[in-house]
Parts: structure tokens; C-alpha cells; sequence
């Protein structure tokens, strides 16, 4: 029983965020882009573009947290996976061309992370719109 008790917790708890339903999801302008042009992004080695998409979902928690003990604490910075990278691709534009938050409402982080109920604290740091480009 204890078993059974364990894998429908493991199950729930895995759903909570693989969230299929991304049908209205603002993915932001150049994702949107990428997405309507055939491109594929999240693309890893010896994986299915749907597969990496799935991990992307459920693991993007575990692997942002290894990303930044990598570059806090062992001071590996750069490369392809940067929180800015993520920004830039899914930050959208308003009526005036002006960058929206990431973490606003009804945006790309935050409408996830209110599904779940799940704080965003990314952003009391790092960057919510790209950098303006000089």
C-alpha cells in the first residue's frame, strides 16, 4: 500500500509540471518566431525535439538550480545555458515595441509558475527584459 501511496504522489507531483495545455502560452517574440518558422530550440544531443521539450518542463526547476551552483559556487560562467539566453527568446513586446517583464502577469515564467503555485524569485536578481543593445 505504501508503494502504491508513493507512485500516485510521484505522479501528481511530476504533472504539476508537465503542463500539455500550452495552448494560449505567450512564449514571447523570438520563440514565437522560432516556433512558426519550423525551428527547433531545446534541441539535445540523442533526443527527440518533443523529448527535450518534456525535460526542458519538468526538469527546468533541477536544472537551473545545477546551473547556478555551477556558476556561484565553482565560478563556471558563460556558455549556452544562461538565464539571459532565456529572457531574450521569451520576452514579449506591448503595442509600443517596449518589452514586458518575463515575470509579469500572463507572461511567459509567470503563467506556469501560477498554474503550480510556485514562487518566481529568479527575477529579484536577474535581468526581466533583454539587455538593450548598443
Amino acid at each position: 500500500m505504501q508503494r502504491l501511496l508513493i507512485v500516485f504522489l510521484s505522479l501528481m507531483l511530476g504533472s504539476a509540471f508537465a503542463h500539455t495545455d500550452h495552448h494560449g502560452l505567450n512564449l514571447g517574440k523570438k520563440a514565437t518566431e522560432l516556433k512558426d518558422s519550423g525551428k527547433k530550440a531545446h534541441k539535445r544531443p540523442n533526443m527527440s525535439h518533443t523529448a527535450s521539450l518534456i525535460l526542458q518542463r519538468k526538469m527546468h526547476p533541477d536544472l537551473l538550480v545545477h546551473k547556478r551552483d555551477k556558476t556561484l559556487r565553482q565560478g563556471v560562467r558563460g556558455g549556452s545555458v544562461q538565464l539571459k539566453k532565456c529572457v531574450e527568446c521569451h520576452a514579449s513586446v506591448d503595442e509600443h515595441d517596449e518589452y514586458i517583464p518575463i515575470n509579469a502577469p500572463d507572461q511567459f515564467c509567470s503563467t506556469c509558475h501560477q498554474k503550480v503555485g510556485v514562487s518566481l524569485d529568479c527575477f529579484s536578481c536577474h535581468r526581466t527584459t533583454p539587455a538593450e543593445e548598443i
